[in-house]
């Protein structure tokens, strides 16, 4: 009888088994990236969505500094998500010359509980700048 190269039924088992031990551990991190993953995803979106306001808000405040207000809306293309914007005067000079200096703080945020703030628990992203009229 003539022996045929390959490998037997128990090699082939012992392989897998092998093989199985030792994706076993490896399979337990998926979960844990994805949910990761996802968090990931929605604080960029966030930050696309802060950069947006952020930039409109500056742009509207160039046009005209005492024009703009604080506010807030529903983001139109993420479910659950508030955008923020506090626009206050920091400093203003009746000095010829001399102009206003505006703060500027938008927070975009996931608004799970739906009671139309971003609380501390919430996944949210800020943005801080300051703007100065030119007289």
């Amino acid at each position: 009888m003539r022996r045929e190269a390959g490998f037997s039924l128990i090699e082939v088992l012992v392989a897998a088994l092998l093989i199985a031990v030792a994706l076993v551990p490896l399979m337990q991190l998926f979960p844990g990236l994805l949910v990761q993953d996802q968090s990931d995803e929605s604080t960029a979106r966030l930050s696309t969505v802060a950069v947006r306001q952020m930039e409109s808000t500056i742009t509207a405040l160039r046009n005209n500094i005492a024009g703009v207000a604080s506010g807030s809306a529903v983001c139109a293309d993420l479910p659950q998500c508030l955008v923020v914007s506090t626009v206050t005067t920091e400093a203003s000079s009746a000095t010829q010359g001399v102009g206003s200096l505006v703060d500027v703080t938008v927070t975009a945020c996931v608004d799970s509980n739906g009671n139309s703030a971003c609380d501390a628990t919430e996944s949210q992203v800020r943005y801080d700048a300051k703007v100065t009229s030119r007289p």
